[in-house]
């Protein structure tokens, strides 16, 4: 009878909370209209001094701009987000319209840290023991990217720090149009 009362409590409880989280409205983190959007930017990686970010108007989803992100050199280098609402507790997924100029497609990954990711001198961004991390393949032409925002890790998504997003396959010359960054509450069936 206890184990029946504690089931029903928690279905109680529960309720309220998916029915929040699936009435949430998508919140857009980054839509890059302004030059001031790009202070939210930082460049990390091996040849981070050869990647461009600019503001672009082409290929834009929302609004007039877009950001338009330029790998020149053939190595790892990622774009840190790092101001933003730190609480994405009502939401499941991050999503992101990124164009994809080049005949090929490309591979793409997605890491967050939290506050508790060991963020110190020699790890500025958290160790990456501690993040969270997905994948994803951008075809040719126009892709919307959808992050999973669940993780076997501890990732705490009221204190979101840092979030980047990197390319996997670095081929000399990459060029992305990202925009429209938002969070927003999926089908489970679509984070897989």
């Amino acid at each position: 009878m206890k184990n029946i009362l504690q089931c029903i409590i928690a279905a109680l409880v529960a309720i309220p909370l998916a029915l929040t989280a699936a009435d949430s409205k998508p919140l857009t983190l980054f839509s890059f209209e302004k030059p001031e959007d790009l202070q939210c930017l930082q460049v990390d990686g091996g040849m981070k001094e050869s990647m461009k970010t600019e503001l672009s108007s082409e290929n834009c989803t929302t609004g007039k701009n877009c950001l338009k992100v330029t790998f020149s050199e053939d190595s790892w280098a990622e774009v840190l987000f790092v101001k933003f609402p730190a609480d994405w507790s009502g939401y499941n997924a991050l999503k992101i319209d990124i164009f994809n100029p080049a005949t090929r497609t490309v591979g793409i990954l997605f890491q967050g840290a939290d506050a508790d990711a060991g963020f110190a001198e020699d790890a500025p961004f958290g160790d990456k023991e501690k993040r969270v991390s997905s994948g994803g393949m951008l075809k040719s032409g126009k892709n919307t990217l959808v992050f999973p925002l669940v993780s076997d890790k501890p990732f705490d998504l009221k204190h979101v720090k840092m979030w980047s997003l990197s390319n996997t396959s670095r081929p000399k010359g990459l060029v992305l149009y990202i925009d429209n960054i938002r969070l927003e509450n999926v089908k489970p069936e679509d984070l897989e």
